[in-house]
């Protein structure tokens, strides 16, 4: 896909190749609609500093801010990302924040240890998809499971 767009002050064109990053369609696109980094910003509800380190490459964007700033920039979520990745991606931030609400910051690190111990096991391809989800969910569920058999060893003061 080659888009091509303006630069920073609307002259330059940009071209983006296959092998674009997030960043570099966030900014080409806000360049393309003409949108100052301050109006992105408002418009998708993240801090300036946040866009930047996108845009330059210095942070990948989570789901949600890949929402936020689909929806600031009229644009499907599957542009900057595989729509089953894009799922995925949903998916883990809502456990991390469920493993957090659930149990704090301590049980968000746990589950987060837990979700890239799993990416691991299965980062050399060989599970299908569908395998991959199974796994996953049964991960999960051991997590939640095992979560609630340590609270009912834990002091009051700490449930």
């Amino acid at each position: 896909m080659q888009t091509k767009t303006r630069s920073k002050n609307f002259d330059a064109e940009i071209t983006l190749g296959p092998d674009a990053t997030i960043g570099d369609k966030v900014k080409a696109l806000r360049l393309s609609k003409k949108m100052t980094l301050t109006a992105l910003a408002r418009a998708s509800g993240l801090s300036d500093r946040a866009i930047r380190y996108i845009e330059n490459n210095e942070r990948v964007p989570g789901a949600g801010a890949i929402r936020q700033l689909a929806d600031a920039l009229e644009v499907r979520t599957d542009f900057f990302m595989d729509e089953t990745l894009f799922q995925q991606e949903m998916h883990q931030e809502e456990f991390l924040r469920e493993a957090r609400e659930k149990y704090g910051s301590r049980g968000m690190a746990q589950a987060r240890h837990l979700v890239e111990q799993a990416q691991a096991l299965y980062a050399g391809g060989e599970l299908s998809e569908e395998d991959r989800d199974v796994f996953r969910a049964e991960m999960e569920a051991i997590f939640w499971d095992s979560q609630e058999e340590a609270r009912k060893f834990a002091p009051k003061k700490y449930r």
